[in-house]
């Protein structure tokens, strides 16, 4: 593997064992099609846009100080390492404890335990660069509950049709031409990344809990 800054490297040494790290690897798929789920989407969207014009929006170049990890700080310099600007990395992230109302279906659906949930909307021209998550909300919750943190899963669903120059990778796979309310899942440990180079937003829900039986 290429040496490329030590967020890389820390990642490369914890996961050598569970992924292949050859990028010209040729893979089935990286993520699981869980399903799709029907819902007015029209209507979901609409309220998106009531929402984000009360909040501000985030970049992923940012260091968020309420949330200090040295995971999440390590993970930010190597963004600005490879060369990603504020301008690139803006999203609006809205979340379900502040408007539970528009999460509830989703979380229903889903069956997960302890379940926490956020919408991810990127107008066109805007990047989440290549990375892994933390789970770092849930994960202070299931702390103070004293729970196992091995369960953990995340689904995505898609909120909006796939539109030419909408991207999102999971290892080595690209995921395309999804259906409002299609769900995938992937390993906690694989990268992935998206963007809009588009002409529409793109907009997805983010469930992430403890898995169990009844799961989807």
């Amino acid at each position: 593997m290429k040496k490329k800054d030590r967020y890389w490297e820390d990642y490369y040494i914890k996961y050598k064992k569970f992924w292949h790290f050859n990028q010209f690897k040729e893979t089935k798929k990286d993520y699981q099609y869980i399903g799709n789920i029907k819902a007015n989407f029209k209507k979901i969207n609409q309220q998106i846009s009531s929402i984000e014009k009360k909040i501000k929006p985030k970049y992923a170049v940012d260091y968020d100080r309420k949330m200090k990890k040295a995971k999440l700080d390590l993970r930010i310099k190597a963004f600005k390492e490879w060369g990603y600007k504020k301008t690139q990395t803006e999203y609006i992230q809205i979340f379900s404890d502040e408007f539970p109302s528009l999460f509830k279906k989703f979380i229903k659906v889903s069956k997960l335990e302890m379940a926490t949930s956020s919408i991810i909307k990127q107008y066109p021209g805007n990047i989440i660069p290549w990375h892994y998550d933390t789970h770092v909300t849930l994960k202070e919750k299931l702390r103070k509950n004293n729970l196992n943190e091995k369960k953990i899963i995340r689904y995505m669903v898609f909120l909006t049709d796939w539109d030419w120059g909408h991207h999102f990778c999971v290892g080595n796979t690209i995921a395309h031409q999804w259906r409002a309310g299609d769900i995938i899942t992937w390993k906690p440990h694989v990268h992935h990344c998206g963007s809009n180079s588009g002409m529409s937003p793109k907009i997805t829900l983010n469930i992430t809990g403890l898995i169990n039986k009844n799961s989807i």
